[in-house]
């Protein structure tokens, strides 16, 4: 047996025996606050703001639970997400990714020192990979929402002129419109059968998606029922302004693909003049790979060229 393979074998059980002890821990957790919650459930008293309005009770308690601690931030990720998952299933199917990509590279490389280091490298981008997943994830779908946010406001406008009462339109648009903003309507029509105020259900609605549109949407209601007014011609306002904001987006959008394209084009440049030298003169690129200087001017050359594309990126965005 090679020296180094015996090491790469300690690793791969050590991680797995990490992974095993890690999962137990995680259903040991979730059994103890089980019971935890049983016990207070045991010896629980109702407050009198609880028997009058309990569903906005709990409402408030869970926005101010969402608020703190790194669990509930991860937990309302997932939400605005659109996954239905929990923060134990999440995190262990994030660490069983990672063990797997060491292990995956570690047993090709017959554990060598360098595939050990590129193992690793592995592993961590593996754990890091379904983070930017659900990053993706958060922002299509809240792409998709406010791609139907104007229709929706539109549709509750014309409800509210047609004599219907706001909770009546909500329900009316959720039935026309297409998820994900028909389902979250509709939550905010449920909530609001099950005891909460519609100001606290709209509010946690617009805390779920955590866009500008919809918040924008959400204060201009709020406000009109504090202060009374149109709402409809309320909503008519907000809809002109949703659609001036698209408008004035797409524009942009326009006049700066081209830039965006070059500085892809920049970005792609050096990794084509690699490959092109690499194939013209392999000996005379490898001295890049081979020796130290090499190595750091490569190092020194991806970093630039990774910061380049990231300066040119926010200099394009345009903040509406």
């Amino acid at each position: 047996m090679d020296s180094l393979a015996l090491p790469a074998i300690i690793l791969a059980f050590a991680a797995g025996l990490l992974l095993a002890v890690g999962s137990s821990r995680v259903m040991l957790a979730d059994r103890g606050t089980i019971r935890q919650r049983l016990r207070k459930l045991a010896t629980y008293s109702p407050t009198t703001e609880e028997t009058r309005h309990p569903a906005a009770v709990r409402a408030a308690r869970t926005r101010d639970g969402l608020r703190s601690g790194w669990s509930a931030r991860t937990a309302l990720q997932l939400e605005r997400a659109g996954l239905q998952l929990r923060v134990t299933e999440y995190m262990l199917f994030r660490t069983l990714a990672a063990v797997l990509g060491f292990l995956l590279v570690a047993v090709i490389s017959v554990g060598h020192p360098v595939g050990l280091i590129v193992a690793a490298i592995v592993g961590v981008s593996c754990f890091m990979l379904p983070a930017f997943v659900v990053m993706g994830l958060r922002t299509r779908r809240v792409r998709k929402i406010e791609e139907q946010l104007e229709q929706m406001v539109s549709l509750v406008s014309s409800s509210l002129k047609a004599g219907f009462g706001l909770l009546q339109s909500l329900d009316q648009a959720a039935q026309q419109l297409s998820p994900p903003l028909s389902s979250e309507l509709l939550r905010v029509v449920h909530e609001t059968e099950v005891g909460a105020t519609l100001e606290d259900a709209l509010t946690a609605f617009g805390e779920r998606v955590e866009s500008y549109d919809l918040d924008m949407t959400i204060t201009a209601i709020l406000i009109q029922r504090t202060v009374g007014g149109n709402l409809a011609e309320v909503l008519d306002n907000v809809g002109q302004t949703i659609r001036e904001r698209v408008r004035l987006e797409g524009e942009i959008n326009t006049l700066t693909a081209q830039k965006k394209l070059s500085g892809v084009i920049i970005g792609l440049l050096p990794v084509a003049l690699v490959l092109l030298f690499f194939a013209v003169d392999p000996e005379y690129m490898s001295t890049l790979f081979t020796h130290t200087a090499g190595r750091i001017l490569l190092a020194i050359g991806v970093a630039l060229d990774v910061v380049g594309l990231l300066m040119i990126r926010r200099i394009l965005m345009v903040d509406l």
